[in-house]
């Protein structure tokens, strides 16, 4: 259980996530309009076949590549394996990478491709998926871009927070109390950590909306539909399903998967998603979901290739970038998504 004094904090720290932040701005990341420097760098995406976002990620970095006329960019998918990554990695040094952007097929080689690439010199920027953060400050040429997965914690927390407050009926047993079932991303994961920890703890602590809130079942989804599919197939059997009032997802992915097990068991439970996929945004609008997060993956694609393209240069790591530095992360904001502006959303995907 959380404890209050944790959360002393939160009306100050969620305030300041919603200044400037509520309104998608597709052209504030356009990097085509500041020219890259004259560099050539690789890039590998762990998957591109079932995850929404890290599609987005690879079209965009395609487009960045397309854009910039200085830039080189060496382009591949390691369809989830960690042995085909590390292979298309050191090709691209081969074929004349002199920086690389890696979102890691396996969070837990982490520390040691920091190592591999500290060693050689090679400057890393790692995008989505952290690697361990010990090593990622003990490098001076490794770095990491995300968005920010506490602010997206806490912006799904608020959103179940207010259509709780919108929806009485959703209280089944009438103890004033949220019953939640939460599916996480992977182990080990930062990002996915953060985002559970976030939005449970806004949940119960918000002020003035905050309600107590009870763990039914937890488990892991990985990222994926079929794995949470899988899960959620074997949780409607439990018994204990029944007392959950609210599903809560660590990305789009599996919240959809979720929604189609409940679908085919005639069962309506309110599902919250993070990221604000294109199909996310549809269940949305139908109503098939309660609610997503915007996680905004061509601004950090963008940035991660602008950050890269510069140490590959001997440019300064954050010339052009439109974003601040604190201890070697750089975090993207996430936006909240409603029904007055879910039209925005829907356009720029």
């Amino acid at each position: 259980m959380i404890m209050k004094n944790q959360w002393i904090y939160l009306p100050v720290f969620i305030g300041t996530f919603f200044i400037g932040a509520c309104t998608p701005n597709p052209e504030k990341n356009d990097s085509s309009n500041v020219p890259f420097p004259q560099s050539t760098i690789g890039a590998s995406v762990s998957s591109i076949e079932t995850n929404p976002f890290f599609q987005g990620m690879y079209k965009s970095m395609e487009n960045v590549g397309k854009e910039q006329s200085n830039l080189t960019l060496l382009l591949d998918s390691a369809a989830n394996q960690q042995d085909k990554q590390n292979t298309q990695l050191d090709g691209m040094i081969e074929r004349g990478a002199k920086a690389l952007v890696v979102n890691l097929a396996d969070v837990g080689f982490g520390a040691e491709m920091v190592k591999k690439y500290c060693d050689k010199k090679i400057p890393v920027v790692y995008i989505n998926r952290s690697p361990n953060e010990k090593s990622l400050a003990a490098c001076d040429t490794a770095y990491f871009v995300d968005g920010d997965a506490a602010q997206a914690g806490v912006l799904q927390g608020l959103q179940v927070l207010k259509a709780w407050q919108a929806n009485p009926q959703w209280d089944k047993n009438k103890d004033g109390k949220i019953q939640y079932a939460m599916i996480e991303g992977i182990p080990n994961h930062a990002g996915a950590m953060a985002r559970t920890k976030w939005s449970v703890g806004t949940m119960e602590n918000y002020p003035s909306l905050g309600v107590p809130v009870q763990k039914v079942l937890q488990d892991y989804g990985m990222f994926q539909a079929q794995a949470t599919k899988e899960l959620m197939t074997k949780w409607v059997a439990q018994p204990e399903f029944a007392n959950v009032e609210v599903i809560l997802a660590n990305n789009d992915t599996m919240a959809l998967g979720a929604v189609e097990i409940l679908q085919q068991n005639n069962q309506k439970i309110p599902v919250f998603g993070i990221d604000g996929s294109k199909a996310a945004l549809e269940a949305f609008n139908s109503g098939s979901m309660a609610g997503t997060v915007f996680n905004d993956f061509d601004a950090q694609s963008r940035t991660a290739v602008r950050m890269a393209a510069n140490l590959a240069a001997g440019k300064p790591v954050l010339e052009g970038v439109p974003y601040e530095m604190e201890y070697k992360v750089v975090k993207v904001p996430y936006q909240d998504i409603h029904s007055d502006n879910i039209k925005d959303f829907m356009a720029i995907q």
